[in-house]
């Protein structure tokens, strides 16, 4: 059932390291991938929806990407054909700015946004949560960025009834935010020292013996350059 992975570091870096040990999930996700980072505000990703095209386009851009913000996926496809435009990570640009997700899971009934390339579920409930933030930043007054995702996050399980199971990475360049809720599959997170300051690594498996942290359930976390900003209270819905 698909896997993530993100880092976010204080300054720029690759994931040269923890990506070839993810792509080893490869082959029981076998209907795509996707590694997308950031370059100033535009967002770079890189896809392609089968096993066949896995080695030699997934190393040359795991060799290419180098960023504060970088979200990778493995696609097992329970929504949408198995192609490129039904691989994640997805993007839209918002606020003069590129933004990125990547999802794990599933949420029934969902599909068919009139700005989705593809027919998933996920590619939907992300424009689904855009909506929602630019909806609830445009009111005339201030609104931040996290409150507006939460609003969004709430507003799928609002929106849609019937088996929602959500395990979201997004990111805007600046900040990388993860959401736990898919209780059979569990996402972790590991924190790292570097020479340039803090790094920290998601994803929904342990990829090194090192001490993963489980990322607690329903709740929003930000990480800014590779520190954690905000752990939100548990989302009620």
């Amino acid at each position: 059932m698909c896997d993530l992975f993100a880092m976010s570091c204080n300054d720029e870096d690759r994931a040269t390291r923890s990506l070839p040990i993810f792509s080893q999930y490869a082959s029981s996700n076998p209907d795509g991938w996707g590694v997308g980072w950031f370059e100033g505000n535009k967002a770079v990703v890189h896809r392609a929806p089968c096993r066949a095209d896995w080695d030699e386009k997934f190393y040359d851009s795991i060799d290419e990407a180098r960023s504060h913000n970088l979200i990778a996926h493995i696609r097992y496809a329970t929504h949408g054909e198995a192609d490129e435009c039904n691989c994640h990570p997805f993007t839209r640009h918002y606020n003069g700015r590129d933004w990125m997700m990547a999802h794990n899971g599933w949420v029934t009934g969902a599909g068919g946004h009139p700005d989705a390339e593809g027919d998933t579920d996920s590619e939907t409930i992300f424009h689904e949560i855009m909506d929602k933030v630019g909806e609830y930043q445009n009111t005339g007054t201030f609104r931040g960025k996290y409150q507006a995702l939460k609003k969004g996050i709430k507003n799928v399980f609002e929106s849609h009834h019937g088996t929602i199971n959500l395990n979201l990475l997004i990111s805007d360049g600046n900040m990388l935010y993860a959401f736990n809720h898919y209780s059979r599959k569990p996402m972790y997170m590991l924190r790292r020292s570097k020479s340039y300051g803090g790094a920290i690594l998601i994803s929904t498996k342990q990829l090194t013996d090192e001490n993963w942290e489980v990322i607690p359930k329903n709740r929003l976390l930000c990480i800014n350059n590779g520190e954690i900003e905000i752990l939100s209270s548990p989302l009620v819905f």
